[in-house]
């Protein structure tokens, strides 16, 4: 497990032969192409500019990719447990190549379809709206869109339902006179009505409504009865839902060609990486220049065998020592699975040593001791091992599932240390270390945390002072980390006899000694730490901030409580549970409690998981990372088919094979 050392590459090839070897160099994913930038006073050279080609082949992937959502919204297909991209050969994926063009056609007509679908369910759920308006006027047997007789205006509309409709006729009466209010129905808010007056008096009338909160309603686009409107929305929505039936019955017949979506989506996703790569070339008439990195491992067979194979000159050339290199981190088939914790925190630098190793250890001894149930590592470690060897996963899936494995069998471990068997009291005692849940247990735990937390920050100082030796800065690794390291042992020391749990003479000898070892950690810091400022008196006093560091010691190692606090409130959680279920008579205990004891166990279990996760993690990021891990460093990405539903099966002999 290591940071794998790159080295530089630089290709220069004849034009007419760049498609050929980029795609070669595409299918065997080594070498990442960098940037290149043009001198004013290199006339002929160009880095070509391929925005139309780019934006063409977005806009046939969003096409796809759209005509691909659609079918997973009208013709679902049932996934498995895990998702995988399919495995096709060669042989079918060259054949999709040559019927992109009706591929496309199809992908067109499925997003028509579904063009044609939104716009019916618009115009179904406008008709809604006007079949929902219509219900209270169903018993008005007069046409909607009349608006007035030779003598009479006719207003239809809606009161506040608070409104007194025998005192609003009555006010008709008074102060109108030629008027009648007609009342088609009322709901929880309104009284839907109808209005005729006299032309002679409409205004009087409807100012007299305007009072009551009246808000008109009109229909002019409505001919005939209420019901009779009523009919044609219906036989209306009718055909619509036909026409829609249609159109997801054509979707459905369009899905078969859902396997030849995936993989021209998949093709021109490798088409518009290759067209990305060009963009970064250098280029004229003829030839072309291609820089970029590659894993040196490789170097020697790659410019081999493309001197071999092409009319070009290739040249490696080491980085220089202080260079940044992409990273690419090379680990085990055990450490792998580490790799989604530590990429959630970035990408170390490619100076940096490979935290791979410990990181991975740490974490899964600090979620075995968090979780520390040997029945709920067992639950883990099968599900894990059982995933690993039954299914077929992708690779970040892979190494989780790895994660999982290894973090169940630490937690068996840690629940067979301390008789955590589902919480059951009876097994306790059969402790391989102790139980903490004993007399003097809590105290005894909460040592052994607060020492596995000092031996972590111990590591990440250790780590620290591997990567100042890689670059050979000595000093720095004496001033900057061996002497903080013993201001620390001391103060550790110093303050044993207030550590609950401990020996109070073999303390109280420890602390004696600890006094002088912090005296002299303090002494050798303080005089260092100054080193780098300018002037005598910053030398001299400049490292007394320093002596703040001690604090921040104490802040991390206590930080180191929370295993013990997780790790208890998980196994008192289950001791309740079991208890719980545990009570009242046999016809209980066979139905509510058995029910109480999956439920209760399940929800502590997936607790207790993601508490390990979190906790384990943060003490990687917060107390172990942020001594050593400077990141910012930048991922390796080679030029490679980076495909989302397919895997292109290559031939028996691939290029690899060949060099």
């Amino acid at each position: 497990m290591a940071v794998v050392k790159m080295n530089k590459i630089a290709i220069l090839g004849l034009e007419k032969e760049r498609t050929r070897l980029m795609e070669s160099l595409m299918e065997m994913g080594v070498v990442q192409i960098s940037e290149s930038t043009v001198d004013e006073e290199s006339p002929g050279i160009t880095i070509p500019q391929n925005h139309s080609e780019l934006a063409r082949l977005d806009h046939m992937l969003s096409e796809l990719s759209a005509s691909l959502e659609v079918l997973r919204r009208y013709v679902p297909v049932k996934k498995p447990l895990f998702s995988v991209r399919r495995v096709i050969s060669r042989k079918v994926f060259e054949s999709v190549l040559g019927s992109s063009q009706t591929i496309m056609e199809t992908a067109r007509e499925i997003n028509s379809c579904e063009g044609h679908i939104a716009a019916i369910n618009s115009e179904d759920n406008r008709q809604h709206t006007l079949l929902t308006s219509l219900d209270m006027w169903m018993d008005l047997d007069v046409p909607l869109n009349i608006s007035s007789t030779r003598t009479t205006a006719i207003v239809m509309g809606t009161l506040p339902q608070s409104v007194d409709l025998n005192e609003l006729v009555k006010a008709l009466d008074d102060e109108v006179g030629a008027a009648s209010l007609v009342c088609s129905g009322s709901d929880r808010d309104h009284h839907y009505i109808l209005l005729i007056v006299h032309k002679t008096r409409e205004q009087e009338g409807l100012a007299l409504l305007k009072d009551r909160g009246f808000s008109r309603m009109d229909f002019k686009d409505m001919d005939g009865t209420p019901r009779q409107n009523r009919e044609r929305i219906l036989k209306a929505r009718e055909e619509l839902f036909r026409q829609r039936e249609e159109y997801i019955n054509r979707i459905r017949q369009l899905s078969e060609g859902r396997d030849e979506i995936e993989t021209l989506y998949d093709a021109l996703l490798m088409e518009r990486e290759r067209a990305e790569a060009f963009g970064k070339l250098l280029t004229t008439r003829s030839v072309f220049l291609l820089k970029g990195w590659l894993p040196a491992e490789f170097s020697d067979k790659l410019k081999n065998w493309l001197e071999e194979n092409f009319l070009c000159s290739v040249q490696i050339t080491e980085p220089d020592p202080d260079e940044e290199t992409p990273v690419l981190i090379q680990n085990g088939s055990v450490t792998e699975s580490i790799k989604p914790v530590i990429d959630m925190y970035g990408v170390p630098s490619s100076r940096e040593i490979d935290p791979s190793g410990t990181t991975m250890f740490f974490f899964i001894f600090f979620f075995g001791m968090i979780v520390a149930d040997a029945g709920y590592g067992l639950i883990l470690a099968l599900a894990g091992g059982l995933a690993l060897k039954l299914f077929r996963m992708e690779e970040g899936t892979r190494r989780f599932m790895k994660l999982v494995f290894f973090s169940g069998l630490t937690t068996i471990f840690w629940g067979a240390m301390f008789g955590g068997y589902f919480g059951i009291e009876a097994l306790s005692k059969y402790a391989l270390w102790f139980n903490p849940g004993e007399e003097g247990g809590t105290e005894r735990l909460m040592v052994y945390c607060l020492l596995f937390g000092i031996i972590h920050l111990y590591a990440g100082h250790a780590m620290k002072a591997l990567n100042l030796i890689r670059r050979r800065q000595y000093l720095e690794t004496v001033f900057d980390v061996l002497f903080p390291v013993i201001m620390y042992t001391g103060f550790a020391m110093a303050i044993l006899p207030n550590v609950p749990g401990i020996d109070p003479h073999m303390a109280a000898k420890i602390s004696s000694y600890g006094v002088y070892v912090l005296l002299v950690g303090i002494i050798l810091t303080v005089f260092t730490a100054g080193r780098n400022n300018r002037n005598v008196i910053g030398k001299v006093f400049g490292g007394f901030p320093k002596l703040y560091d001690i604090i921040g010691f104490l802040g991390d190692v206590l930080s180191y409580m929370r295993l013990m606090a997780l790790s208890l409130s998980g196994g008192i959680l289950s001791g309740l549970i079991n208890g719980m279920a545990g009570g009242g008579g046999i016809i209980f205990k066979l139905t509510g409690g058995l029910m109480l004891l999956v439920l209760g166990h399940g929800i502590n279990f997936a607790m207790s998981i993601l508490g390990g996760f979190v906790h384990s993690c943060r003490l990687q990021y917060l107390e172990y990372f942020s001594k050593f891990l400077e990141g910012g460093g930048e991922a390796f990405h080679p030029l490679k088919a980076k495909t989302r539903y397919i895997l292109v099966k290559q031939e028996d002999e691939t290029l690899w094979r060949q060099i």
